[in-house]
């Protein structure tokens, strides 16, 4: 079997077996979309939620079912999308953190090293320029420097209709639609009455509501990936143009965004490519973010560092392989002095432990905090918190609103699950005594990695303890 990185003749006897030279590079398109959750789409198993596009883009090519994020904030998940390194590797570990490692530095160069015209249209990285700074060199070709939910396709479409077409080209597209504030009520092709919401979460018709909006901002960047593959296909060789769809992590809602679990750090990940890669495809191969430019700079020819953490996957994208990591691993930190929740965990096989390194602190997010803010900050909408208020009022009087409200704060040091039996991880394996061996050997997996990165297990902020957590008080002692 041919492997990718033993250098110029393998690089190159791998491109021949696909059908193409080093002259002829593929171009990749590649759409990031922003809060967009694993579930959330019909190629994922959604019934509910209208994505064509997505759907046919799997139908043409390979779809990952287990495919992770580093961190479930957007900082540290790009940083490490674009570095190639987890994020105590890199030095972005909580959001809006922006300061690399020394000596940390992009692999986007190597990609414009390989004859790449890499260009970024909307959020695509995160924060501000001295934060783009740190991986996004002056090379980088940035066509809108705003995040907004407007610009995107006229923008791309008058580049590429005016692009010099010589070089091969490496195009990264944010959508933000599915990052808070959704689309205005009442602008939502589903009814708010017709959402039905996973049974760990309490509903209400304001939370019904709030995922209403949600739905409708999925099918808004769907819409975009259609129009886009269109552009690609008028502007672009077809048949030697990559395409991939992802997103930086889960949707902001509980037990999701800001948390470790499957819902928070499992992404949507779909790639196509005419001629190269099987249609209709499904893999079960373990894959990171850390991966995806080790894979793009491997497809174009190039070579990565040993020492970054992030290794290719297209012996996987080209049916060569059907693994591909045995161990993945995530970090959540917090965002300044919100989200301050520290965890850690490490998925092998379909067994999942999950360390929450201050379980005396109140689990809190954007989400809840900023709704119980009086008066409302302006961030009330900007987070999602206005179905938050809906789960306050419940719990005065329903004892099923406060259970809920108790399991999203509070959480014990460990968890553990099987995903495979335990997909929304609902069943805390960790107190079975039957489960003991292999708790042992995931909590040594995760406190020898943490030793080995150098793991500080410092905050973001000041946090919030149980004790002292007003929602909480009078359910908790």
């Amino acid at each position: 079997m041919i492997r990718i990185k033993k250098g110029i003749i393998s690089c190159f006897l791998l491109m021949s077996s696909l059908g193409f030279s080093q002259a002829t590079k593929p171009n990749f398109v590649i759409v990031i979309a922003d809060d967009h959750g694993v579930y959330h789409s019909t190629p994922f198993g959604s019934t509910i939620i209208q994505t064509p596009n997505m759907q046919k883009l799997a139908n043409e090519g390979m779809r990952f079912n287990n495919a992770y994020v580093a961190s479930p904030a957007c900082a540290p998940s790009r940083a490490a999308l674009f570095t190639g390194l987890m994020p105590y590797n890199n030095g972005i570990v909580g959001n809006h953190e922006m300061e690399l490692k020394p000596n940390v530095t992009s692999l986007i160069p190597s990609l414009i090293e390989q004859g790449y015209e890499v260009v970024f249209q909307n959020k695509v990285a995160h924060g501000s320029k001295k934060h783009h700074g740190g991986y996004i060199p002056k090379e980088v070709k940035i066509l809108d420097k705003t995040f907004r939910k407007d610009t995107t396709l006229t923008v791309i479409d008058n580049f590429l209709k005016n692009r010099d077409n010589t070089r091969p080209l490496a195009l990264f597209i944010g959508c933000v639609d599915t990052h808070t504030p959704f689309p205005p009520a009442g602008k939502s092709r589903i009814k708010a009455d017709d959402v039905v919401i996973n049974n760990r979460i309490y509903t209400t018709p304001e939370a019904q509501l709030e995922m209403s909006r949600y739905i409708q901002a999925v099918e808004n960047i769907d819409i975009k990936l259609g129009n886009i593959r269109s552009m690609s296909n008028t502007y672009l060789d077809k048949k030697n143009t990559m395409t991939i769809y992802t997103s930086d992590h889960g949707m902001a809602w509980p037990f999701a965004k800001w948390s470790l679990y499957e819902t928070g750090i499992r992404t949507p990940l779909i790639i196509s490519w005419p001629g190269k890669i099987k249609p209709n495809t499904t893999t079960g191969a373990m894959v990171s973010w850390v991966d995806f430019i080790p894979t793009l700079i491997d497809i174009a020819g190039g070579e990565t560092s040993k020492h970054i953490d992030g290794k290719s996957f297209a012996n996987v994208l080209f049916g060569k392989k059907n693994k591909h990591r045995k161990v993945i691993y995530a970090t959540h930190k917090g965002d300044k002095a919100k989200n301050v929740y520290p965890i850690r965990s490490v998925r092998v096989d379909n067994w999942k432990y999950i360390r929450n390194l201050h379980p005396e602190f109140a689990y809190t997010t954007h989400t809840d905090v900023l709704a119980t803010e009086i008066p409302r900050t302006k961030g009330y909408d900007l987070h999602g918190g206005q179905h938050w208020d809906s789960y306050i009022k419940a719990a005065k009087t329903d004892q099923a609103a406060a259970d809920f409200l108790i399991d999203y704060h509070t959480n014990p040091a460990e968890e553990l699950y099987n995903i495979e039996l335990d997909p929304f991880e609902q069943n805390n394996l960790a107190g079975n005594p039957e489960n003991s061996k292999k708790l042992k050997s995931l909590r040594k997996m995760i406190s020898k990695r943490m030793i080995e990165v150098n793991d500080d297990e410092s905050l973001s902020g000041p946090p919030i303890l149980l004790e002292n957590f007003s929602i909480m008080e009078s359910k908790i002692k």
